[in-house]
This record gives structure tokens, sequence and C-alpha cells, in this order.
């Protein structure tokens, strides 16, 4: 829903920077903004009609007419109802920005035609949608918008060897971005939050229940500093106006070069962060489920030398026996978190690559994607970081932290360097030593546990603790002492 719902409005949006941005709502203005809506289009689309602009009182009134679109498709194999014109509001302010809006309910539903093949239906549902928001031509983009959604279903159905329906429902949907100038000419830093409430998906026959999947709520927020976002509409007008055109001259490729230019970098900094909470599963074989999962995403730095940072943790993991044997039970974890980092990152050295880049012949006489990976790691090796691994139960408390090196031309070729922690690591081996009375697999955990503990090290807060180095050429050192 947020992806959808945000793509469906930004295009509306795009579609006034070239309009007139006088207050005055006329014919022309309303030729101009159907102008622009339709530019990226293919011109029998265009010429279908799907599209229309109409200027009512302050305002335009723009339609998407549905089935027009999709009888100039000419999807055939279906039979598509409910399909029904959506409509959205444009009001050009004194300011030179313009207010936008719609408000919309949907119910599609596809079946396939007898004959076509296995039988399928498909439906899409939204009980309620709508968007507000402000645009601002200059920049070629929103200042503000919020979206929300309620009462959404996305069900479907086959009868291909026996039936088998598969039926999604979310009670609701919200999207608020916010913006601010970045202090550079075109550019905005975003600010976006959002979520959803209640999802649930059921896959199932006729007769049966195959799996259920539960998710209280899911819970976002994102920021990007320094967006080029007018630079980045004007590659992709540069890229609708030519999108005919088989080979560039060369003022159109330095044209195209000048426009990447002006784009980079893309970002200052990009975060992201999603929290699920209450997730549960159910199947036949036994049910499971996570209290909470939360994921993070960062990047950042100076455009030479950029970190990539990605992070997940989970809280209260169950699983029923029935997944994992009654013995390895009380081993799950009830927190596990992992953390990683791909640190300097040339983003500058990309764009030499672009600008010394032939668009007629983009490969030249390397592929594009070796260019690009000698440029970003001209030694040949890629370094990924771990600033955190972790895992507690009742049972243990695991931590780690380190680096891997890997070569990119030479794929069994790594390095690794870490340092393991263990809490009560006599308690982790008495439970897998009693585990193992009837996990016999167990036993070569118990061997190999009792293994590390002759290597261990003991820290002032009384954790055992192992400095762990792989060389690349396979030899082991474990707290400075050679294993062979």
């Amino acid at each position: 829903m947020r992806f959808k719902a945000v793509a469906a409005a930004a295009v509306f949006a795009v579609g006034l920077a070239g309009a007139s941005q006088a207050a005055d709502v006329n014919e022309q203005g309303a030729r101009d903004l159907l102008g622009n809506l339709t530019h990226f289009l293919p011109d029998d689309l265009v010429k279908s009609g799907f599209i229309a602009v109409t200027p009512a009182g302050g305002h335009y009134e723009v339609t998407y007419d549905l089935q027009k679109l999709f009888d100039k498709l000419n999807v055939t194999g279906f039979d598509i109802t409910g399909l029904k014109p959506l409509m959205a509001l444009a009001t050009p302010q004194d300011s030179g920005l313009w207010n936008i809006e719609g408000n919309n309910a949907i119910d599609v539903t596809a079946r396939s035609k007898p004959g076509s093949g296995p039988d399928v239906e498909f439906r899409y549902a939204l009980a309620s949608s709508s968007f507000a928001g402000v645009f601002d031509p200059a920049i070629h983009y929103v200042r503000s918008m919020d979206v929300k959604g309620s009462g959404i279903t996305l069900a479907t159905k086959t009868t291909d060897n026996g039936v088998q329906k598969n039926d999604i429902a979310i009670d609701g949907a919200s999207y608020t971005l916010s913006s601010s100038s970045s202090g550079e000419p075109d550019k905005l830093d975003l600010q976006m939050t959002g979520g959803l409430q209640s999802f649930y998906d059921k896959i199932s026959s006729d007769t049966a229940t195959f799996g259920e999947l539960k998710i209280g709520a899911i819970d976002f927020k994102a920021n990007a500093t320094k967006l080029p976002l007018k630079a980045l509409n004007e590659i992709l007008r540069f890229i609708s106006d030519h999108k005919d055109t088989k080979t560039l001259s060369d003022s159109e490729s330095a044209a195209l070069k000048a426009l990447l230019q002006n784009a980079m970098p893309l970002a200052g900094s990009l975060e992201e962060a999603v929290s699920a909470k209450d997730l549960s599963v159910t199947t036949p074989l036994g049910n499971g489920g996570l209290q909470q999962m939360d994921y993070s995403f960062k990047v950042a730095g100076p455009a030479s030398a950029m970190n990539a940072d990605f992070g997940m943790r989970a809280e209260k993991l169950t699983l029923a026996s029935g997944l994992v044997p009654q013995d390895y039970v009380a081993f799950i974890p009830d927190a596990a978190e992992l953390q990683m980092q791909l640190p300097n990152l040339n983003f500058t050295a990309l764009m030499d690559v672009l600008q010394q880049t032939d668009f007629n012949n983009p490969g030249g006489t390397a592929p594009m994607d070796d260019k690009l990976q000698r440029a970003m790691f001209p030694d040949g090796t890629m370094t990924i970081n771990f600033p955190k691994i972790s895992a507690v139960s009742g049972l243990y408390d695991i931590e780690a932290s380190g680096s891997m090196r890997g070569w990119l031309n030479e794929k069994d070729r790594v390095s690794v360097k870490m340092t393991v922690l263990a809490r009560d690591l006599d308690k982790t081996i008495a439970a897998v030593q009693n585990a193992a009375k009837t996990e016999p697999d167990l036993n070569q955990m118990s061997f190999g546990l009792m293994m590390a503990k002759g290597f261990a090290k003991t820290d002032p807060d009384g954790r055992s603790r192992w400095d762990v180095s792989i060389a690349d050429d396979e030899s082991v050192t474990i707290n400075g002492q050679v294993i062979k």
C-alpha cells in the first residue's frame, strides 16, 4: 500500500512541474497540465484518453479512466470488473505551489476467461484511500504529502491442480512526508513516517488451511538529506525525450553527462528503520512467532568514502516442537542481533566512470559492471565489518565483532578477524551435554565447545574471549596460538 499509493501520487505530482504556475484555472492550463501528466507515456496510451483534465472552479479535476487504459492495453484472457475512474484535484496557488488531493475507493476483480488456461481470480480492494500534499514545480517534487488507506484486501484463487487461495487483509496504512531546505539550491531534506495496522495473510484450499501470517503492526521512519530532486527529474525527462533515439549525438551525450554530474551525489545521507510487532505464523507442522523484529539501513559520509550500515534485531522468538525438535527449543535465542557495514564506498569514482562512458556503447572494451567494480574497489578487495553479532537466551550469551575481507577476482580467498565473547560458558556446555543424551547430533557441538574452552581467555568481567584470525592462506590463529 505504502509504495503503490505514494507512487501514484508522485506520478500525478510530477506532471505539475511544467504546467502553468498561475493561480488562474482555465482551458489552456488544463491542456498544459494534461501534456505534462502524459509526457512520459507512449503516444498510443495518450490518445486513448484514459487521463483527462478539466477546469472546475478554482482547481483542475484530473481523471484516470482505468477501463480505457485496460482496453488500450488489450488485456486478453481476463474479464476485469469494478474498474471505475479515479479522480484527483490540483489547485494552483499564487505562491507558485500546487495543492494536490485525492479520495478514492477501489474494488477490482479479474477472472481468467474459460479456455484461456488455469482458472485464476484476483481481487484488489481499498475501502477508502486518500492523499493530500503540496507540490513545488521549482524542484519538481512534493514539499509535503499525507497518504492513508483502510480496508485493504488482496485475494487470489487458482483452480489449477486443486483450489489454492491466498487472502491478505490490512486494516489500515498511512504515510506522511515532510521536507525542509537542505541549504543547497534545488535540494531538499526529506522526513518520512508511516506504517500499517493488522496485517493478515492466509494460504488455503477449499478444505484446509496451509498457513497463516499475522502482524500486529509495522512502523517505519526514514530520512534523506540533500536530495537533488530537480536534477533527477531532469534526467528522467531527458530519457523520456530520447526514448525513441537509437544513437545519441555527441552533444546529446554531453548533455546527459552534464545532467548526471549535476545530480551527484544522489544524497548526503539516507536512513530507514522498520519495526514489526507481534508476528505469528501458524502451519500444520507447528506455530511460531516473534514479539518484535527491527531492521535498519543507513548510508552516510563523504561521497568518496560513504559507509553503508545494515542492522537486524529479533526479540522473543518462539517455535513449536513440530518445527524444532524438543531438545533444541531451549536453545532458541530470546534476542538476536546482526549489524553489518560496507565501509569506504567511493561513489565519486562511479561518477568518473559514467563521465568516461560512451552511452552508445556503454560496455566498451570491458563490461560496465567490471568498470564500476574496479572504480569502487580499486585494490580488488571488499571489506565487510561486523560491529555486532549477538544471541542471548537462558542458556547462553554470545557476542562477536570483527571484519571480513574478500578478493573480488579470487572467490575462495578471504581473511577474517573476529573477537568472540561468551558469558557463563560452563552453563552452556552443561546444557548441551544434557541435551546430547537424547539428541546424539549435539555431541559434536559439545566436543567443539570443550575445545573452544581450552583456547579461551577470561576478560575482567568474567566472559570467555577468543580473538580469532583467519589469514587468506587459510591459517588460523586463536588468542595468538596458531591452529594447524
